[in-house]
């Protein structure tokens, strides 16, 4: 109950100098939150919470809300969802990862690097969650091949998950497909700065930088931090080669289903060249064409994928999660509410220098440590956008900078995709946060070096 008692506080008791909408808008930001870090219902059940708010008490019109819940982004999302459906019906997730793995031996040490570079590898075209619900289910049968039982008390069952689960963090900050939060930036960015379409090559120019300085950081620290103790039983390398052989080799509907996502994430990036002649064909319904070819292609008489198969393994939950996001994001701009907060933070942000990227970087870190990734994005970026418009100041480096830092959840099963699964497995938690809390640390200092080399 503590949620919609907050709400109804700030809404009914008057606070001097701040309106009915802004009171709403404050109301609805600590209530989501609220309920986004103790967890009382699901993540997307908290998501619908703008549109509740808004029939009952309309700080801002419904209608203006609707468009979050069925947007472009939210459609990209989809369709990308269902392409990695149809990878899981095939093995086409596991094959990618047994291929990269197949030539390392059983050092532990050496494994929990190379699991940390393959997610956070492919976790620059996957959703973060995609990637390590494929991968911890292979880790897990190659952990139990070699004697490890339990995740929890072996020191190399927790740094593999743990691996798995910071590489998808770290390596989704790379591209708009590692996740929604990176398409929730877009959104808030071709809304409220660019007013136009950002291409996806920009988000890679302009986060290049920070994407290397991350992964480098990353490898670098998992290679000093954990000690995993040698596992039992024989090679995780003979694992490996049993496991491919069994696959067979690729047959039509894997090699359907990686091109298919290969086309649509061309694609995406390739938008520049047919933009002219195809001016409605934007990313987003790239990836619901390629998604829905799935559907119609056959092998053998077979679709490449069933809807029946595909609505039980698409992220629904993930999809509302993101518009819910997005919609919060449209009642702090519309109630003032985002102005108000950029308001208290402009004397801090004052000149936009070191000392602004370093509390914005700060603030985003710390709260998607304790809620999800998607959902500190959707209470940072406005403020962010509001603050340097405010100034005077062009916006989107320091909104590229929030980007990266909301990426960095790594402490908490709350705070992204990757680490719920691997929490789900059985990982220390205990480990989870205290070696968390030095990564998060280091990704800090570099997202802020970094980011006011770019800003400045």
């Amino acid at each position: 109950m503590a949620g919609p008692l907050l709400f109804l506080a700030l809404v009914l008791l008057p606070v001097p100098g701040t309106t009915f909408a802004v009171r709403t808008g404050f109301g609805l930001l600590l209530w989501m939150v609220w309920w986004w870090v103790t967890g009382p219902v699901h993540l997307a059940v908290t998501a619908l919470l703008p549109l509740v708010v808004a029939a009952l008490f309309d700080p801002v019109p419904v209608a203006d809300l609707l468009p979050a819940y069925a947007g472009e982004l939210v459609i990209l999302l989809l369709g990308a969802s269902i392409l990695a459906a149809a990878w899981r019906r095939w093995g086409v997730d596991q094959r990618v990862a047994l291929v990269t793995l197949a030539a390392l031996g059983g050092n532990p040490r050496r494994q929990v690097l190379v699991w940390f570079t393959v997610a956070m590898l492919l976790s620059t075209v996957l959703p973060n969650t995609v990637v390590a619900a494929a991968m911890m289910p292979v880790a897990v049968a190659m952990l139990t091949y070699l004697g490890v039982e339990d995740l929890g008390a072996s020191r190399f069952g927790t740094a593999l998950g743990i691996a798995i689960a910071w590489g998808t963090s770290v390596g989704g900050v790379a591209t708009p497909l590692g996740g929604a939060p990176n398409l929730l930036v877009v959104q808030f960015v071709q809304r409220s700065v660019t007013h136009a379409e950002l291409p996806f090559i920009a988000w890679v120019t302009h986060l290049l930088p920070i994407t290397l300085a991350a992964m480098v950081a990353g490898v670098v620290f998992m290679r000093f931090a954990f000690r995993p103790d040698p596992p039992g039983g024989e090679s995780s390398h003979g694992y490996f080669r049993d496991a491919l052989a069994k696959l067979g080799a690729p047959h039509a509907a894997e090699r359907w289903g990686i091109g298919l996502f290969v086309t649509a994430v061309l694609l995406a990036f390739a938008r520049p060249l047919y933009a002219t002649t195809l001016p409605g064909f934007r990313p987003a319904f790239a990836f619901l064409t390629c998604a829905m070819l799935c559907f119609v292609v056959r092998r053998d008489g077979e679709p490449i994928l069933r809807w029946e198969f595909a609505q039980k393994h698409v992220m629904w939950g993930l999809l509302y999660l993101f518009a819910g996001g997005a919609a919060l994001g449209q009642v702090l701009d519309k109630t003032g509410t985002a102005r108000l907060v950029a308001d208290w933070l402009a004397p801090y942000a004052k000149g936009g220098g070191l000392g602004a990227v370093a509390i914005f970087a700060l603030l985003t870190m710390a709260i998607t440590q304790v809620t999800s990734n998607t959902a500190a994005i959707a209470i940072t970026v406005p403020i962010t956008i509001s603050t340097f418009q405010g100034l005077g100041l062009d916006p989107l480096p320091f909104v590229f900078v929030v980007a990266a830092a909301g990426n960095f959840g790594l402490m908490l099963p709350s705070s992204a995709g990757g680490p719920a699964v691997a929490a789900g497995y059985g990982v220390n938690l205990k480990t989870m946060f205290a070696k968390g809390l030095w990564l998060v640390l280091v990704l800090w200092v570099l997202v802020v070096l970094v980011g006011y080399a770019l800003a400045a």
